[in-house]
């Protein structure tokens, strides 16, 4: 990153602070010169202002509350195996988008809640996870297909049926 100034510095700096209100992200880009260089005020030697680009992201509760995330087991299409995937239930866009893992940026695919019909206790089918209890299965029913799913845990499985059924009934 060649940009014909001399001993210059970039550093980024992202910080997440949480309070009880909602959640804030301070976004900073902080560029200092060298003491060789000339300051803003004009004078050798000295240490040149620092430029601040600075945006906030603020969430309040009840927005907060519009998403679930976690991880899931979903079977793929018919013949696929079991694989596990990081998921958004997206109360607002009434959609459950899953990516490859919760650091993925990039969206795998999209259930669109609006076309779901239900959401009932499922069975382990051939390829399961072995570790999980038979309880922790789930399924989607929606105008395309049966999504299967299975949590880590019976508890899990539960919360994320609630949840998914508490925006089928908002939709």
């Amino acid at each position: 990153m060649s940009s014909g100034l001399s001993h210059q510095r970039r550093s980024l700096g992202v910080y997440l602070q949480e309070s009880g209100v909602g959640s804030t992200l301070n976004l900073s880009l902080d560029s200092d010169t060298s003491s060789t260089s000339t300051p803003s005020s004009g004078k050798p030697g000295g240490r040149r202002s620092t430029s601040t680009l600075y945006s906030q992201f603020q969430m309040s509760e009840s927005e907060n509350r519009q998403s679930y995330e976690g991880s899931l087991y979903k079977k793929g299409a018919f013949m696929k195996p079991w694989k596990s995937r990081w998921f958004v239930l997206d109360k607002t866009k009434h959609q459950l988008r899953y990516y490859d893992s919760r650091m993925d940026t990039e969206c795998k695919g999209v259930i669109d809640l609006a076309g779901a019909e239900a959401i009932t206790p499922g069975t382990p089918t051939m390829g399961a996870p072995k570790t999980v209890d038979e309880k922790a299965f789930f399924d989607l029913k929606t105008t395309k297909r049966v999504y299967n799913f299975c949590a880590q845990d019976v508890q899990l499985a539960q919360q994320w049926i609630d949840r998914i059924q508490s925006c089928l009934s908002d939709a």
